[in-house]
């Protein structure tokens, strides 16, 4: 991996033990396209409004993350729930290659260089930092720098707290705690993913959102999550989507997880608008 830093990324701090609940997983197939060499723009103003792409015609979507992104193809349950939801859109989505935590993505040229070769509508960004006790901190500087180079693109960024592993009834609500105290101090949308999943919990403790590893996301775990990002990303109403019969959910569960992703958006909205 290339080390080298650019100066207006040199106070960032990266931790070297790490007590994370996020992992790394295995690499993807999908890099993405091939990114041009091009002069990075590295003027990423602070506080700036977040853009507005709620009701595009085309959803280009950018999703940086690790093996939580790819439970599942959790990219092909949104973009099915987009078309669903908002037909006749179009749906594009790129996956950015690794799976590095988010301050790591800032030590080489190819993400920022990926972020800027393209007109996207939403960044989904995953990888924060977080300790798994509670009883570590680490910076959200790279989060905040992150928030602001996708808001220069004109394009939504979309923070995703990780949901908690199974047993940890803190972890969930923790971590949103965290994303929501970094788009405090610089605009952005939060995915209340965890929150959803906590919810859901309540209504339906049988439902099996874990997989045997108690961390990674089961099939009804990935859905719950990808009808939030469906709702944070369109400002559709969940719980209006159709029965999706592609997905091995039986009809009353799809309905619990819509209603709950809905209601849990109802009270956490996402974004600022």
């Amino acid at each position: 991996m290339n080390k080298t830093r650019h100066s207006f990324l040199s106070t960032i701090m990266i931790c070297s033990s790490l007590l994370l609940a996020s992992c790394g997983g295995g690499s993807s197939d999908d890099n993405g396209p091939p990114v041009p060499e091009q002069e990075l723009d590295t003027n990423f103003p602070a506080g700036a409004e977040v853009p507005d792409n709620r009701f595009v015609d085309t959803y280009k979507i950018l999703t940086f993350g690790n093996s939580h992104v790819r439970s599942h193809n959790l990219t092909n349950l949104l973009r099915d729930l987009i078309i669903a939801g908002r037909p006749g859109a179009q749906v594009l989505q790129t996956m950015a290659s690794g799976s590095n935590f988010l301050d790591e993505r800032l030590n080489n040229d190819i993400d920022l260089r990926l972020l800027q070769s393209s007109a996207w509508t939403h960044v989904i960004l995953q990888g924060q930092k977080y300790s798994t006790t509670g009883l570590y901190t680490y910076p959200i500087d790279a989060s905040i720098i992150w928030l602001r180079a996708a808001k220069a693109r004109k394009a939504t960024p979309i923070l995703f707290p990780e949901h908690g592993q199974r047993g940890n009834e803190t972890e969930g609500n923790r971590v949103h705690l965290l994303h929501q105290s970094i788009v405090a101090l610089e605009p952005g949308c939060v995915a209340p993913v965890g929150l959803a999943w906590d919810n859901l919990k309540q209504q339906d403790p049988q439902m099996v959102l874990h997989e045997a590893d108690g961390n990674h996301a089961a099939l009804a775990g990935s859905f719950l999550t990808a009808l939030v990002f469906y709702q944070s990303i369109t400002g559709n109403n969940a719980e209006l989507l159709p029965f999706q019969a592609k997905v091995a959910l039986s009809e009353p569960q799809q309905r619990l997880l819509r209603q709950v992703a809905a209601a849990t958006l109802q009270h956490n909205p996402a974004c600022p608008f």
